[in-house]
């Protein structure tokens, strides 16, 4: 199998952000983050409360981490750009959550941070492996046919 550690470390780093967002995702649905997380934090959001938001944790992060990770192995394209793709919703996911949560200044406690720049930074590291797997086994198949025209 070519690049066996990249993949491992993908589908290890997916793994754990995706039972991290499951269990996140839990939480926010259940109301374990009420006393920490205020209704009125979201006030100016299209959110009402923390419904919707952990409802994308749990499926969105949480399953689609756990499935590129399932998948991560399957020497196919599409595993692949769906473990770049998940990098992505990763760093997204990371971007409104400050957008919408750090405008209080009593939310911005170091832990919060802390976990913020941690996801964004396991976001990229997630799309950096991707893109440099999909750039050494898969490029080849979209660009070999153009350059031999040139």
């Amino acid at each position: 199998m070519k690049h066996k550690g990249i993949r491992i470390t993908l589908a290890i780093s997916e793994v754990c952000i995706g039972l991290g967002a499951l269990g996140g995702g839990i939480a926010l649905l259940s109301g374990a983050f009420d006393q920490w997380l205020p209704l009125a934090w979201l006030a100016g959001t299209p959110f009402k409360d923390y419904f919707i938001p952990g409802l994308v944790l749990l499926i969105v992060v949480g399953g689609g981490m756990l499935l590129a990770a399932a998948t991560v192995f399957f020497q196919r394209e599409w595993a692949v750009l769906l473990s770049a793709a998940m990098g992505l919703v990763m760093i997204g996911f990371e971007v409104v959550e400050v957008a919408i949560v750090d405008r209080y200044t009593q939310a911005i406690v170091a832990s919060t941070v802390v976990q913020q720049v941690l996801f964004l930074g396991l976001g990229v590291l997630l799309c950096g492996l991707a893109v440099s797997l999909w750039m050494t086994e898969y490029r080849y198949l979209h660009f070999a046919s153009h350059s031999s025209n040139l």
